[in-house]
């Protein structure tokens, strides 16, 4: 008689769950905490130079049979250092000297703005070359515009006939008038015995370069008077500016905004012109707070430019020179005595998680050129950057000056720490210990 297929599964299954219940429990678990070898823990394993298999015994990789290369943490071979690029760089001491770079446009001073100003009212019947173009240099008395003005036409009348009659006081009143206006040359063609004109000519009182609007909106934000324009009395008629002294707007990013300070020398360049080192330009105003929108802090650099090269509108790199004291705030950078000492180490030397930072260390150079490193975990200040662009860290902890750090194959270097291990970046305690086996 044959057993059914169905009960000879069953019965199967039965037996080898009566079997694993009676086999002790070491036979099929090992401890969690206990090391699968006598090497888990020393820094050295076994991987495979073809799969991604890591063992912890000398032997061959049991996926694809070649033979297993041994892992040592933070220890390389003359050999392994040139196809690794490893590179090397001293821990300096020094002051935290920095290059705050930003770009701005250049606009003109505002400082220097002057504005014609007509004291009567009238309509515009000429313009002179003052109120033509923007851009046209003036000197101080050049004429501006011609006006058509009953109000002074009346005024001179009143005068002429007070020149008549003879009476000092009365004529000393309306002169005064005309001076009050800026039109005294008026009232001398009358007391010369002139005949009263309708059309008087407006004047400017300073020297400068006609401007539409500083802040560079073009002819939308500011137009020069028109011919048959309808003036005003004590209405803006034309802008005039010093025609080499400029302003640069830039903004420095929140994480530099606390490097500024007013009185710093700050030197510039253009894409066109490259360097610009005669033209003299310091900081004259810092933004009290931060602007929200693209935060950064605004500053404003006045500077003059004696070869006449600059426009307004150009874009200009600006760099601020700055250092730190050694309570980590903003030195005089025209005082070196003022700077502060700190330990330095370039910034390829560190990597981070964002949170943890570490360097590997030289820690021993052997004869044959082996070169063992050890973790340096990092406490970082601020990163600063040279002129010549090289970024550096300031350390406040992990590192001294004189030591040896990696600076080129740093991340091959702790994924080796990885492999073996031992403490690297991600895992300041180790490792976990690998499968004993590789699974697909």
């Amino acid at each position: 008689m044959r057993w059914p297929a169905p009960l000879t599964a069953l019965g199967g299954l039965a037996v080898g769950a009566v079997l694993i219940a009676l086999l002790p429990e070491d036979v099929l678990f090992a401890p969690p905490d206990a090391p699968a070898d006598a090497t888990a823990n020393t820094g050295e394993r076994w991987a495979c130079p073809m799969m991604d298999f890591i063992g912890q015994r000398p032997g061959d990789c049991p996926v694809c049979g070649m033979k297993l290369q041994k892992v040592t943490s933070g220890e390389l071979t003359r050999e392994q250092q040139r196809r690794m690029g490893v590179e090397l760089s001293r821990v300096t001491e020094g002051p935290a000297t920095a290059t705050v770079r930003a770009y701005g446009a250049v606009r003109y001073d505002d400082r220097t703005l002057q504005v014609v100003i007509p004291r009567i009212a009238g309509r515009v019947v000429k313009r002179h070359p003052a109120a033509l173009h923007p851009g046209t240099a003036v000197q101080a008395g050049d004429p501006v515009v011609d006006l058509y003005s009953p109000e002074v036409f009346a005024a001179q009348g009143e005068l002429a006939a007070a020149v008549k009659l003879g009476g000092q006081p009365t004529i000393r009143a309306f002169t005064d008038r005309f001076e009050r206006w800026n039109l005294a040359s008026v009232a001398r063609a009358i007391l010369d015995g002139r005949a009263p004109v309708d059309t008087v000519t407006i004047t400017t009182p300073f020297a400068g370069l006609v401007v539409l609007n500083l802040e560079g909106e073009g002819m939308a934000a500011a137009r020069l008077p028109q011919v048959g324009q309808e003036v005003m009395a004590d209405a803006p008629l034309v802008r005039l500016v010093e025609p080499r002294a400029f302003m640069l707007v830039i903004h420095v990013l929140e994480n530099r905004a606390h490097w500024l300070r007013v009185g710093q020398p700050v030197k510039l360049a253009s894409d066109d012109l490259g360097e610009l080192p005669d033209v003299v330009a310091s900081v004259t105003w810092v933004a009290p707070e931060l602007n929200l929108e693209i935060r950064a802090r605004e500053v404003h650099v006045h500077l003059r430019d004696p070869s006449n090269r600059l426009l307004p509108g150009s874009l200009i790199n600006a760099r601020l020179q700055a250092a730190l004291g050694a309570d980590f705030n903003v030195a005089n950078s025209s005082q070196p005595e003022t700077f502060g000492r700190f330990v330095l180490v370039p910034k390829t030397a560190v990597i981070s998680t964002g949170v943890r930072h570490v360097a590997w260390r030289v820690a021993e150079r052997q004869s044959d050129g082996r070169l063992r490193f050890e973790l340096a975990p990092l406490a970082l200040g601020p990163r600063i950057e040279d002129e010549s662009g090289n970024d550096r860290y300031v350390v406040r902890a992990g590192l001294k000056p004189g030591d040896e750090v990696a600076t080129q194959g740093v991340f091959l270097i702790d994924t080796q720490a990885q492999l073996a291990g031992t403490a690297s970046l991600l895992f300041p305690a180790g490792a976990v210990a690998p499968a004993a086996a590789h699974q697909h």
